[in-house]
Parts: structure tokens; C-alpha cells; sequence
């Protein structure tokens, strides 16, 4: 076969497979870090950490309150707390790194196809002088059904929604932080009273044991007091106990180690931003992020119909190319068009309709049930309040009198132990239930503030406070945070 015959074909498949080679990724392995470098790096996280110091600046600044401190040296309070979780939590730095995945879908999406190279070598069997028929060709792929953007509006929409997802997660860790640093508080209010109770507790008995020795006070009822004393001790160890499990579960909530060094700063007041029935409503419509992220799970549904849509339409494909039979070269043009008479993409047409249908019942449900979360929370957080103000009026200033005759009288000389052993109950009950009140009500402003949304200084709508980059991550900030 002469060399002219075949020299065409073969620079062309040696020009193709130097662009694929050039074009194209490696493959680099990244394995995983060994137990005790991970166990290192979690150990050495702390609130004081500068990436949490910036967050914590970022995030006051998409609040619109700027002026915020973030000082946790002198120990962490709630309000500093916030920002460190969302820093360190590990469920939102694993969301923020799926979200990633989302972006870089988004980033490539609608790209054209690639074109496709053929060869074809033919070889006439009958004696001929030049028995070998060479032709190439390469196959582009022309977007004219518009097929493309809508991929890449698809693409764009489920981005924003897996932002809105993440800004819900952040929202609802918060929330979730907020509600475990209440209950911790409360805990450790109750187990200061209950190791308070115990010291009163046992000078009574004390006082109780030496009336018995003196005869004025029987046998039997000097051992209400041991039992009494024993029974809160045990109550004073078992509150210990569960202040320091919450604590854990404070500190898990954080993404912080239990052996962090950390003084967590207790607080049982939460004030709600709004309580106006109308305004809550209007605050939850527009800025409640479970239903943002819902509503953005519907525009993906929509723009998803649209590209089945559009995938019912042909695109049409050319083939440019060389042939050389006979030692003479010819050029090729080949065209196809795919004609929409049977398939019609009507299976994803219809299975898109009905995600659609999908969809919108889901944010109808979601608001539906929203909108009733809102109202319990108002009917909840308002009957906290009033038994609050119950007790702060009436209850314990009545048990604290009541423990102030008791001691006017033990001053005169006239001690009833048993007498006194009930005041201080009486006084250790109003006080529990005070904490317990004061800590519903809290509970239920921080629902209520959950349910109408995260505040912020934009009228973008509610968005994520940490948009994940696709950029290497230097280790001094968690996994997706960006600076």
C-alpha cells in the first residue's frame, strides 16, 4: 500500500490520542489518615481557635450585628458557643463537604459532548493495485434543542437548594445547641440547690441527733432525718452526674473533645425576637429555613421537568471527514438527526410531572405543619411565662417567708426540727420548679425563634453562613469553611 494511502489516518489518531492524553486527569490516591492524626487534630480544636474567632466575626456580620464580641478566654457563653458549633460541628462539616459535590455538578454541568473520532480501514479482496480504503471522521454533537441549559439551570437549582439544606442544618444546630445549653443550665442550677439542700439538710439532722440524745425528740422521727439526709445526698450525686452528661452532649454538639479545656458559662435566660402572633406568621413565610430549602426542592423539581422536556428534542450530529480510495482523497460530511416518533422521552416527562406534584405537596405539607408548630409554640412558650410569673410572685417569696418564721422562731429557742425540715423543702421545691419554669419558657422562645428563621442584614432570603468552596481547605479552618 502506497504511503500516502495511509498517512492522513494515521496523523489524525496520533494528533487524538495527544489531546486525549493531555486533556485528561490522573488518577492520584489519597488514603486515609491514621486513627491517632485524626484523634490529634479533634483533641487540639478549641473555641480560642482563629478560624472560630473569624466565623464568629462573619457570622455577626450577616446577622447585622457587627458589634458582637466573641471573647471564650473567660469562658464560653452561649451567644460565643453558636459560631463554634457551626465551625466544628461534625454534621455540618460533613453537609458541607456533600455540598461540594452539588457545586462541582453545578460548576460542569451543560458542557457539550464530546466529539466522537472513528477510523474505518477497508481492504478490497480482488486483485487490485491498491486494495486498501482508508476514511476518518469526527463526530460533534449541536445543542440546538436547548437540552444544555436546562441542564446547567437544573444543575444551578439544585446547588441552591443543597445551600438552602445547608443553611436549615446550621439553623437547627444552632436551634439544637441553644435548647441542650438551656436544659445543661438548668441542670447545674438544680444541682447546686440540691448540694445546697444537702448542707441544710445535714446541720438539721445534726440538730435533730442531739434533741434525740436528749430526749426531746424520739427515736422514730430522728430518722426521717437520716433517711431524708441519705435520700439527698443520693439526689445531689445523681444531679452531678446529669449535669456532667450534658455537658458531654454540649461539648459533642460543639465538635469539641470532653478533654478540651473549656468552662462553659451557664445561662437559663433566652429572650425571643418576636411574640406578636401576626408578625411571627409573616417572619416564618419568609424566613423559616426548613421551608426555604423546601421551596428550593420545588424550583429543582420544575427546572428538572423542563430539561425532560427539552430532551424530547433532537440534537443534531455532524461528522466532518477524510476518505482516500484509489490513492484519490475525498472530503465527508455525514449528519444525523434523531426523529422523535416513538420514545419522546415520555417516561422522564411523566416521571418529572409527578415529582413536580411531589414536590409542591411536600412544601404545602411542610408549611401546613410549620405553620401548627408555630402556634403551639406560642401557646407553649406563653404558659411558661405565666407559670414563671407565678411562682417569681407569689410561690417562692411565700416559701422564703415561710423558712424566715421558721428562723425567727429557732432564734427565739423554740426549734421544731420537723418544722424546719419541711420550710426548707418547701423553699427547695419553689426554687426547682422556678428553674424548671424559667427554663420551659426559654425553651420556647428559642422554638420560636427556630420556627420564623435565622436574623440576617440581607433580603436575599435565608442562605448559608458557610458556602462551601471547592478550593483546597488550609487545616487551620474546618473542612468547608471558608474564610
Amino acid at each position: 500500500m502506497p504511503r500516502t494511502s495511509t498517512a492522513p489516518a494515521l496523523l489524525v489518531t496520533a494528533v487524538l490520542v495527544l489531546i486525549v492524553a493531555g486533556g485528561c486527569q490522573t488518577y492520584e490516591p489519597k488514603p486515609l489518615e491514621l486513627v491517632g492524626t485524626s484523634s490529634a487534630a479533634w483533641l487540639a480544636r478549641s473555641p480560642s481557635d482563629e478560624s472560630a474567632r473569624q466565623f464568629a466575626q462573619r457570622l455577626a456580620v450577616v446577622e447585622g450585628s457587627p458589634e458582637r464580641s466573641f471573647d471564650p478566654s473567660d469562658g464560653l457563653t452561649l451567644s460565643e458557643g453558636e459560631p463554634v458549633a457551626l465551625v466544628f460541628n461534625r454534621r455540618l462539616r460533613l453537609a458541607r463537604l456533600e455540598a461540594n459535590v452539588t457545586r462541582a455538578t453545578s460548576e460542569f454541568a451543560g458542557l457539550w459532548e464530546d466529539p466522537v473520532a472513528g477510523v474505518d480501514l477497508e481492504k478490497i479482496l480482488a486483485g487490485v493495485s491498491n486494495p486498501w480504503i482508508v476514511a476518518a471522521s469526527i463526530g460533534i454533537t449541536l445543542p440546538i434543542s436547548g437540552r444544555l441549559d436546562a441542564e446547567k439551570a437544573v444543575a444551578g437549582a439544585a446547588y441552591v437548594a443543597e445551600l438552602q439544606s445547608l443553611a436549615a442544618k446550621e439553623w437547627a444546630t444552632r436551634a439544637a445547641l441553644r435548647q441542650m445549653w438551656i436544659t445543661w443550665s438548668a441542670q447545674v442550677i438544680r444541682m447546686e440547690l440540691a448540694e445546697e439542700l444537702v448542707e441544710r439538710f445535714r446541720a438539721v439532722s445534726e440538730l435533730a441527733r442531739r434533741q434525740e440524745e436528749a430526749g426531746v425528740l424520739a427515736r422514730i422521727d430522728a430518722n426521717i432525718f437520716v433517711v431524708e439526709l441519705a435520700s439527698r445526698e443520693a439526689d445531689a450525686m445523681a444531679a452531678s452526674a446529669h449535669a456532667k452528661t450534658l455537658e458531654l452532649h454540649l461539648r459533642d454538639l460543639l465538635g469539641l473533645a470532653p478533654e478540651a479545656p473549656l468552662r462553659l458559662v451557664p445561662s437559663i435566660v433566652f429572650a425571643a425576637r418576636s411574640v406578636d402572633d401576626e408578625g411571627l406568621l409573616a417572619s416564618m413565610d419568609t424566613g423559616n429555613a426548613e421551608l426555604a430549602a423546601v421551596r428550593s426542592a420545588y424550583e429543582v423539581a420544575e427546572q428538572s421537568l423542563r430539561l425532560e422536556i427539552r430532551s424530547q428534542y433532537p440534537d443534531l450530529t455532524i461528522g466532518p471527514g477524510y476518505k482516500n480510495e484509489d490513492d484519490q482523497s475525498r472530503m465527508l460530511l455525514g449528519l444525523s438527526l434523531p426523529l422523535p416518533l416513538w420514545n419522546r422521552n415520555q417516561q422522564g416527562v411523566a416521571e418529572a410531572t409527578a415529582s413536580r406534584e411531589v414536590a409542591r405537596m411536600r412544601f404545602e405539607t411542610t408549611y401546613e405543619h410549620l405553620a401548627s408548630q408555630l402556634a403551639i409554640a406560642v401557646l407553649e412558650w406563653r404558659s411558661g411565662r405565666s407559670v414563671r410569673e407565678m411562682l417569681e410572685k407569689r410561690v417562692v417569696p411565700l416559701a422564703d417567708q415561710q423558712d424566715a418564721d421558721v428562723r425567727r422562731v429557732a432564734e427565739l429557742g423554740r426549734v421544731d426540727p420537723l418544722l424546719l425540715l419541711e420550710a426548707i423543702k418547701s423553699q427547695y421545691l419553689a426554687k426547682v420548679r422556678l428553674v424548671d419554669a424559667r427554663a420551659t419558657e426559654s425553651v420556647g422562645a428559642i422554638r420560636l425563634d427556630e420556627l420564623i428563621g435565622p436574623p440576617t442584614a440581607s433580603s436575599n432570603g435565608t442562605q448559608s453562613v458557610s458556602e462551601p468552596s471547592l478550593e483546597p481547605v488550609p487545616q487551620s479552618i474546618p473542612e468547608g469553611v471558608t474564610r
